[in-house]
């Protein structure tokens, strides 16, 4: 009897120290990066970022970030490893419905502009939480 409440002991054991990565996997909260690049309405050969550039969906149009520098907003993490996460560099920008419109707009299509958001790289997602083209200062 001591031997079998021992063996399902250590089955427990096991179970909850498999599932403990699982569970600390879904608590990290995702990098903020901050993004500044040209948004193109299609690949534009003439245009090369400093980085990567990213195939972009804002809604269901996809455009193309070429993206000249990346943070990470309050850390020390590594930005190249960060963005080596989104191979291939296809992101979906996401956010408030004001934000969106703004991507949208043809006046910002060529602009260098800094986007702000979470970076959810397992699901390929910008949860955008400021967009700057350098009009509308002060506002998101």
């Amino acid at each position: 009897m001591k031997l079998k409440g021992i063996s399902i002991l250590l089955v427990l054991i096991v179970s909850v120290g498999a599932i403990s990565p699982q569970l600390y996997a879904s608590l990290i909260i995702p990098p903020r990066v901050r993004l500044t690049g040209v948004l193109l309405p299609n690949k534009d050969p003439s245009r090369k970022g400093l980085l990567d550039d990213l195939e972009v969906f804002i809604g269901n149009e996809k455009s193309t970030f070429v993206l000249d520098k990346m943070k990470i907003v309050g850390s020390v993490g590594l930005n190249r490893a960060t963005l080596q996460r989104l191979f291939p560099p296809v992101i979906r920008f996401v956010g408030p419905d004001d934000l969106m419109r703004r991507l949208k707009s043809p006046k910002i299509m060529g602009k260098v502009i800094t986007i702000e958001g979470l970076l959810y790289t397992g699901s390929r997602m910008l949860f955008l939480t400021e967009v700057d083209d350098g009009e509308e200062a002060g506002t998101n």
